[in-house]
Formats: C-alpha cells, sequence, structure tokens
C-alpha cells in the first residue's frame, strides 16, 4: 500500500528533475524505473540509456533524489567513478560532487 504511494510521490517529481538536468548534462534518459533495492540507492543501463532508482528515495529529502538521479545520469556518459565522472559531477553539482568525495 505504501510503496505504491511512495513509488507514485517518486514519479510526481521525475519530469521537472529531467526536464532540469538533460540538458545541463548533454544526456537523454530512455527510461526512469523504481524500485526496492537493498544495496544501492540508484543504478543504471548505459547501452539502454535506463536509470533505476530505489523506492527508499521517497522517504528521503527531495535533494537526495536529485543528486541520485543526476549521480546515475552522469553514469550514462561515464561509467565508472574516474576522472571524468567526478569531472563529470564536479561541472554540473560543484559544491555536492566535493563533499561527496
Amino acid at each position: 500500500m505504501f510503496a505504491r504511494w511512495y513509488r507514485r510521490r517518486l514519479r510526481e517529481q521525475l519530469p521537472a528533475l529531467l526536464s532540469k538536468w538533460e540538458p545541463k548534462l548533454g544526456v537523454r534518459v530512455a527510461e526512469v524505473r523504481i524500485k526496492k533495492m537493498k544495496t544501492c540507492w540508484g543504478t543504471c543501463n548505459q547501452a539502454e540509456g535506463r536509470v533505476w532508482l530505489n523506492l527508499e528515495l521517497a522517504k528521503k529529502a527531495p535533494s537526495c533524489l536529485e543528486y541520485v538521479l543526476v549521480h546515475e545520469m552522469a553514469h550514462l556518459l561515464e561509467n565508472h567513478h574516474d576522472d571524468q565522472f567526478h569531472a563529470i559531477m564536479d561541472r554540473v553539482m560543484p559544491a555536492v560532487a566535493f563533499a561527496a568525495r
């Protein structure tokens, strides 16, 4: 019962976030899916342009959802947490990217 409500709550926030971040990152997300995950906040399939978000993000501050979504969108450009990935995050979310290291 609550899972459906949380899923709906996340889905309502996604269009505005995607509209904001797709042009900044220069990437197009083909699909965002939401599922209950035990070990991570998000993941992506680079080849398919698909992002998965943890249902538990609905219980967190909206800024957490935004950060995880942007993080996964950056992975559509660079698969690993290497210098290139950090450069992308530094460019689009400099204060958050620095604090996350």
